[in-house]
C-alpha cells in the first residue's frame, strides 16, 4: 500500500502571493495555473488486494511574456526558497529566448461558468473497504458468468478529485473542481485450447453511477463471443464499427482539425474551410460543456470558457480548435481548447469533448439493415496510423454480420485507407454515443471496405 504526504499548501493563497510577485516585474503578461490531484487506485486479484495507491500533488507552472519573449517553469516543491526560484528560472529563460509576435495572455471572456454536474459533493465519504468491494465485486461477477472464464486481470478502481486555478495579468482568475470515478477489467474466456481476452471500462463524475456487476458480466460476454474466431478471406463488404472503434478513428481525426496543425501545415484538411469533404451524415462537434463526456469544464487551460462548437457540419468543414497563441497566428479567436497535456508543458490546442454527432437509429437497427457485412469491435496498431495524412493500416477483428443479424467471430484481418475516404462512406451513424476516451462516436456504418484476410 503506497500513501503520499497530505497538501500543506494553500492553491489560492499562493497563486495570490505569486501574482503579487509577478505584478511587481516590468512583463508584457503573466500567467499562473495550479493543479491539484488527490485519488485513489485500487486492483484486486484471485479476490484479494493486489494495490492500493493514494496520491495526493499540487503542481504549478507560470507563463510569462517579456518584451515579446516567452518564459516558461513549473515545479512541486512550494518552500520560499524554491519558489523564489522558479521565478528566477522563468524569468531567465524569458531573456534567452527568442521574441514571437503571437504570444498573448487571453482576456477574460465573461463571467466564469459554474458546473456542478461534474462534482460529486460525496467524493470519499464511501470507505476503503467498500471501494476495494467493489472491485473484488467485479472480478467475482465475470468469473461467475460463465465457467469458461478462466481468469481475470487487471480489475481496477480509480477516483480523482481535481482542482484548477488560474490567474493572469489580464485580469483573468478561475477555478474549478471537478471528480471522476472510472471501473475497468480484462476477461480470459478457454475452450479447450482457443482462449481470448477482453477488455470492458466505464467512467462517471458520479461515484454511484458505476455499476461494477454490469461491467463483470459484460467483460464475461464480449471474452465468450471471441471463442472460436479466425480468419475470413479477403472481400468488399458493408462495414459497421461499434463506438469503441470508432471513437478512436475520431481520436485520428481530432489531430487534422487541430489549429496547431493547420498552422504547420500537418493536416491533410488545410485549405477545406467551407468545402464538403466527409458524408453529409458526419457532424463533428467538440464541446466542452458536454455533461456526458470526461473533458467537461467551465474552462480551458488558460481559463477561456468552454463552449459548443461545430467543427464539421453535414459534411462541410467548418472551422478548427484554437488555443490564444495559435487563434492569433491564424487570425482567429480562441475556441477554448487549450490543453495541457502535463504541468511541464504549456498550453496547445487540443480537442476537449470530441465527438461525432449522434443519429437516430439503433445500434440493432443497423446490423439488421446489411444482408451481409463485417461488425468491426476491436482495432490493433492505431497508433500507427498517419496524424498528418490520415492514412490507417491497421488489424481489426469482430463478427460477420449475415442476413441482419451478428454470426461468427473472426480475428486476423485488416482494414486500410485514410480517413478521407472512411469518413466520406458513412452510411448511417447510430444513437448510441460512448465516451471511452475525449474523443468518441457512436455505431457508424460504412456502405463498403476492402477488408484483407486469408
Amino acid at each position: 500500500m503506497k500513501k503520499s504526504s497530505e497538501l500543506k499548501v494553500e492553491p489560492l493563497e499562493l497563486a495570490s502571493d505569486l501574482a503579487k510577485r509577478l505584478k511587481s516585474k516590468s512583463l508584457e503578461g503573466w500567467e499562473i495555473f495550479l493543479q491539484s490531484e488527490q485519488g485513489v487506485s485500487i486492483e484486486a486479484r484471485d479476490q484479494k488486494l493486489e494495490s492500493f495507491e493514494n496520491e495526493n500533488t499540487l503542481s504549478l507552472a507560470i507563463r510569462v511574456i517579456d518584451q515579446g519573449r516567452p518564459g516558461f517553469a513549473y515545479c512541486s516543491d512550494f518552500r520560499d526558497r524554491q519558489i523564489s526560484r522558479l521565478l528566477d528560472e522563468v524569468l531567465n529563460g524569458a531573456k534567452h529566448a527568442d521574441r514571437d509576435q503571437f504570444l498573448t495572455i487571453p482576456e477574460p471572456d465573461g463571467p466564469a461558468l459554474v458546473m456542478p454536474a461534474v462534482l460529486d459533493p460525496d467524493f470519499q465519504k464511501q470507505g476503503e473497504q467498500e471501494k476495494i468491494s467493489r472491485a473484488m465485486a467485479m472480478e467475482k461477477t465475470a468469473l461467475d458468468f460463465d465457467n469458461r472464464i478462466k481468469r481475470v486481470r487487471g480489475c481496477e478502481y480509480h477516483e480523482n478529485l481535481v482542482g484548477v486555478w488560474i490567474m493572469n495579468s489580464k485580469g483573468m482568475s478561475r477555478s474549478c473542481k471537478s471528480t471522476r470515478f472510472s471501473l475497468s477489467i480484462s476477461a480470459v474466456a478457454q475452450q479447450g485450447k482457443d482462449a481470448q481476452m477482453a477488455g470492458e471500462f466505464d467512467w462517471s463524475f458520479r461515484y454511484n453511477m458505476l455499476d461494477s456487476g454490469r461491467l463483470g458480466k459484460s467483460v464475461a460476454k464480449k471474452a465468450l463471443a471471441k471463442l472460436g474466431a479466425k480468419p475470413i478471406k479477403s472481400r468488399k463488404a458493408a462495414v459497421v464499427f461499434s463506438p469503441q472503434v470508432a471513437g478512436e478513428f475520431m481520436d485520428l481525426l481530432s489531430f487534422a482539425l487541430n489549429g496547431e496543425s493547420l498552422a504547420k501545415q500537418k493536416t491533410w484538411l488545410a485549405g477545406t474551410e467551407g468545402r464538403k469533404i466527409f458524408s453529409e451524415n458526419i457532424t463533428v462537434m467538440d464541446n466542452g460543456l458536454f455533461e456526458k463526456g470526461p473533458e467537461c469544464s467551465p474552462f480551458d487551460d488558460e481559463g477561456v470558457n468552454s463552449r459548443n462548437k461545430e467543427l464539421v457540419k453535414d459534411g462541410v468543414v467548418k472551422q478548427f480548435m484554437f488555443d490564444s497563441y495559435y487563434g492569433r497566428k491564424m487570425k482567429k479567436q480562441s475556441t477554448g481548447n487549450a490543453k495541457r497535456e502535463m504541468i511541464t508543458m504549456p498550453p496547445a490546442p487540443g480537442p476537449s469533448n470530441f465527438y461525432l454527432k449522434p443519429g437516430k437509429k439503433s445500434r440493432n437497427q443497423l446490423i439488421s439493415s446489411i444482408s451481409s457485412g463485417f461488425l468491426l469491435e476491436e482495432v490493433l496498431g492505431m497508433h500507427m496510423a498517419d496524424e498528418i495524412s490520415g492514412d490507417f493500416s491497421v488489424g481489426v477483428s469482430g463478427h460477420l454480420i449475415e442476413n441482419g443479424k451478428i454470426s461468427e467471430p473472426v480475428s486476423g484481418v485488416a482494414i486500410a485507407g485514410n480517413l478521407k475516404n472512411l469518413f466520406s462512406r458513412v452510411a448511417e451513424v447510430g444513437n448510441d454515443l460512448k465516451f471511452f476516451n475525449k474523443a468518441a462516436a457512436p455505431t457508424i456504418l460504412i456502405e463498403e471496405m476492402e477488408i484483407s484476410g486469408s
